[in-house]
């Protein structure tokens, strides 16, 4: 039998030949160490974890084959960047640990790991209901913009109850914007610096629009995480390929892309 011995309590791997069953026990997950298996459950289903850099970490190819499966690769890779989450490439051993932990095929040759916050935040904007958070009355975001010449504006979430309801006062002109056209708004001030739009992602306010305070308190970034995952597209109904509206909507691509 083979044995892989890891920092901490002992993950173990028995086999007595290269065809049979893997044997994983898993440590509580509340005395975790560097590069140890763990597991959590999301919507019901068992996902491995991994302590990278001392942060408990989901894979998020696990995730994408099981509680996302129904979804591509481009739609879920969009979701999390439209959700600002950032991957974790794993090292060659972490990879082999996956692995032998069943959460990976042996054939992968990469894996990126989100944090369970990330992991719950990008499966809610697929499967969940997008209820807006408990917040006190009259509470807006300070929220700031780099595009252009950027603007600061106050987001109001009592006033967000459509993708373009224009819940954004600009603390400049006191006008009202949707997060969308916010970002194209901006005010040329002594301290401001031009910085140059990306055309391909500047439409993407969640990635874009963000906290003036960088040292808010976790509940107000759990909060915003929150309000920026409502109207993202996760609740839509998924059509059959083939269908007259997935034709419909590769001519309309198309005619797009003649267009640029």
């Amino acid at each position: 039998s083979l044995r892989l011995l890891l920092l901490g309590p002992k993950l173990t791997y028995s086999s007595s030949s290269p065809s049979s069953k893997q044997e994983l026990s898993y440590p509580s997950t509340n005395n975790l160490k560097p590069n140890q298996v763990g597991e959590t459950v999301l919507y019901g289903i068992p996902i491995v974890s991994l302590v990278i850099d001392g942060q408990e970490r989901l894979c998020l190819a696990q995730i994408s084959n099981t509680l996302l499966k129904n979804y591509s690769y481009n739609e879920i890779h969009n979701r999390r960047v439209a959700l600002g989450i950032t991957c974790v490439q794993c090292t060659p051993v972490q990879l082999e640990i996956l692995r032998r932990a069943g959460a990976m095929p042996i054939s992968s040759r990469r894996c990126g790991m989100i944090t369970k916050r990330e992991a719950e935040r990008l499966c809610k904007s697929f499967l969940g209901a997008h209820s807006p958070p408990k917040l006190p009355e009259n509470f807006a975001f300070d929220v700031s913009h780099e595009c252009a010449w950027g603007s600061r504006g106050s987001f109001i979430p009592a006033r967000y109850n459509s993708s373009r309801a224009k819940c954004i006062k600009c603390s400049y002109c006191n006008m009202y914007f949707s997060p969308n056209k916010f970002i194209f708004h901006s005010h040329r001030t002594p301290e401001s610096k031009y910085t140059q739009p990306d055309a391909a992602n500047f439409n993407s306010w969640r990635r874009h629009l963000k906290l003036t305070d960088k040292s808010s308190p976790t509940e107000i970034l759990h909060a915003w995480e929150d309000v920026k995952a409502m109207f993202n597209g996760g609740s839509r109904k998924r059509t059959l390929p083939g269908s007259g509206s997935d034709i419909f909507l590769i001519i309309n691509f198309r005619f797009y892309l003649n267009s640029l």
